[in-house]
């Protein structure tokens, strides 16, 4: 195991006499070469995990052993195996991306840093046209890509990527998952911290979900969607954001933002919810829907009683 988190608490002085706990009895551990996704809102408590893994924050009670150490015991060793991309944007100044990148690759690999690797992380990334421009005059997602490419440029065996993909086109997007599985196939190991569900599922190989700093399940993404096999996934868009739209009395849960709704419903209603929702068609409630099975975004609405902020 690269990384090994065992009954992990980590409590917070409140206002006056309270206490908030952000990580609540954490157990669960990273294979070698695997994307872990860690799955939460803001203020589930992924922060404070990710800091402890850094050793960054010391915790109240459990264990944290990184490649058979404690980071406990050995908090600098902890940073010098790990590279982070921090969730906030890297202030880049006047420095351009290759420039920026060039000097994290020789911070962490010294003498064995390859400067082919930059050109090669650029190619990948279609980054070429921003490697010599200043970083203040890029766009959100050009400086998104750089912050990556300087976590991964001399990676080590675990690389944090806090919400990797923020402001990121949807082409580079694509790209950007593919350099994490390479990364992955020469055995580093990923921790993906998202929010962002439905892109996470189709990129982990486990994923854990975090909910007011407990775990509330983890697996693979089939044995998570198991904890809701039976169920089907409606989603509607609306013509008109109405306040007001009959649901019916079989769902299971239901979310809405906006004109977006998601349902939830029995296998067994599959007959009765399409008859339902063609007639809200007809009577121009609904401009048009999809059936397909549960998602991950549909366990986390299970677990959580329904309270989720989708990612847009």
């Amino acid at each position: 195991m690269i990384l090994e988190v065992e009954g992990l608490t980590k409590r917070f002085a409140g206002r006056g006499k309270s206490v908030k706990v952000a990580n609540d009895n954490l157990t669960f551990s990273i294979k070698e070469g695997e994307i872990f996704g860690l799955l939460g809102q803001n203020g589930a408590g992924k922060t404070t995990l990710v800091n402890q893994i850094l050793g960054l924050i010391t915790p109240d009670s459990g264990t944290i052993n990184l490649l058979g150490e404690s980071i406990i015991q050995s908090p600098a060793r902890a940073r010098s195996i790990c590279s982070v991309q921090p969730q906030s944007q890297v202030p880049l100044g006047l420095l351009t991306p290759k420039q920026a990148v060039t000097l994290m690759g020789k911070m962490r690999a010294g003498k064995k840093f390859n400067p082919k690797r930059v050109d090669m992380l650029f190619e990948e990334l279609n980054m070429d046209e921003w490697a010599n421009v200043e970083g203040e005059k890029l766009s959100g997602g050009a400086r998104r890509l750089t912050a990556f490419c300087m976590a991964v440029v001399a990676p080590g065996k675990l690389v944090i990527l806090d919400e990797p993909t923020n402001d990121v086109d949807p082409v580079r997007r694509r790209y950007l998952w593919q350099v994490i599985r390479k990364l992955t196939n020469d055995g580093t190991s990923v921790i993906l911290v998202t929010h962002n569900v439905v892109e996470a599922e189709k990129a982990v190989d486990r994923v854990a979900i975090l909910h007011k700093g407990r775990l509330l399940t983890q697996g693979t993404p089939s044995e998570v969607k198991s904890k809701v096999r039976d169920q089907m996934r409606l989603e509607m868009n609306l013509l008109k954001d109405f306040d007001e739209i009959d649901m019916p009395t079989w769902t299971i849960s239901s979310n809405r933002k906006g004109a977006r709704i998601i349902m939830t419903i029995d296998q067994e209603q599959v007959s009765s919810t399409i008859d339902w929702v063609k007639d809200r068609v007809e009577k121009g409630f609904v401009m048009d829907y999809s059936l397909s099975p549960s998602t991950i975004e549909d366990v986390y609405i299970e677990l959580t009683s329904g309270r989720w902020e989708w990612d847009e």
